[in-house]
């Protein structure tokens, strides 16, 4: 049985069970198929499956005539089970966003499909695995709502005038925005969109969207954007910027740490004599590196470019005489 179809005899057999007498006409409308499906689904629950469906004239709908029956658990396999696990523990972190309530309804099917008993206890499953998801800062009030504005936005290619919250500058600026897309990166949520003041796509932090409404203009996405593109060579989520080579010697006191991993996808890894590494990265901007070289402390040895240097020195001076 296909589990689209699996799917579709759990709700009728959850309608029938709640005493909510369904009938063909209104199942077709709720499952979007056509009457003579529901009439199929309903005679092979009865053929197949020996459920003692009954049609009432007086309900109008279907009823259960006898207790005790119940659909056959569909099975999952370890990996599976895994794979649900997994996929809630990401979408727990979407709250107060307009998906939430569309991943409530979402799981509450899924629940349909999982058995009574499985062979993987649920409860134990951090004993031997876990998955680490940072977690999501949660939207409050006004930025769900503005987060909310954004999607319908996105969705109709609608322009957005904001208040946005400057913090380098402490101060709300009025912004014209084509909002072309939301991402979910370093715990928050983060838009991306054409800003008519600088005259150039940018990132905004939603959190610091102080205002919104939607304008009546119409606008369409550049021909040559992607978000795939648009991040490419960036560390995290900073754009912009000329490419920079930056390489950088980690002392062996860390390289186990990093021998093994990939921090981007332009890196680069010497493996050197002495148990040293050498990481070589080409990144556009490089804010975001610097941070990141900085917090490996004196087991990082900034090699090039130059001006990176002098700015970690700099900023290591600074840090001193604070």
């Amino acid at each position: 049985m296909e589990r689209h179809t699996y799917i579709r005899l759990a709700k009728i057999d959850e309608l029938i069970r709640g005493k909510r007498y369904p009938n063909c006409r209104k199942m077709a409308e709720e499952f979007e198929v056509s009457q003579r499906t529901i009439l199929r689904d309903i005679e092979a629950m009865k053929d197949s499956l020996g459920a003692p469906i009954l049609f009432s004239k007086e309900k109008n709908g279907y009823y259960y005539g006898s207790s005790g029956f119940s659909l056959p658990e569909l099975k999952l396999s370890e990996g599976e089970l895994l794979a649900v696990l997994l996929g809630a523990e990401i979408m727990s972190k979407y709250k107060n966003t307009p998906f939430e309530a569309a991943i409530s309804r979402a799981f509450e099917k899924l629940q349909l499909l999982l058995p009574n008993s499985v062979t993987i206890n649920p409860t134990k499953i951090d004993e031997f695995i876990s998955f680490d998801i940072r977690q999501t800062r949660e939207l409050d009030k006004e930025s769900a709502k503005v987060f909310e504005v954004l999607v319908k936005a996105i969705k109709d290619k609608n322009g957005v005038e904001v208040n946005y919250y400057v913090i380098g500058r402490n101060a709300m600026q009025k912004r014209v925005i084509d909002p072309y897309h939301l991402r979910h990166t370093q715990g928050s949520w983060y838009l991306i969109g054409y800003c008519h003041l600088r005259k150039d796509i940018r990132t905004f932090s939603v959190n610091q969207i102080k205002g919104i409404k939607a304008l009546p203009q119409k606008f369409e996405v550049q021909k040559d954007f992607s978000v795939e593109k648009f991040f490419a060579d960036s560390w995290s989520f900073q754009e912009g910027g000329s490419i920079t080579k930056v390489v950088v010697k980690l002392d062996k006191a860390v390289a186990r740490w990093f021998v093994d991993r990939k921090l981007h996808a332009s890196q680069q890894t010497k493996e050197n004599k002495d148990g040293s590494l050498t990481l070589t990265f080409k990144v556009a901007g490089t804010n975001e590196i610097k941070r990141w070289i900085l917090s490996q402390g004196h087991w990082a040895k900034m090699i090039e470019p130059e001006s990176l240097r002098k700015e970690i020195r700099e900023e290591t001076r600074r840090m001193y005489n604070k």
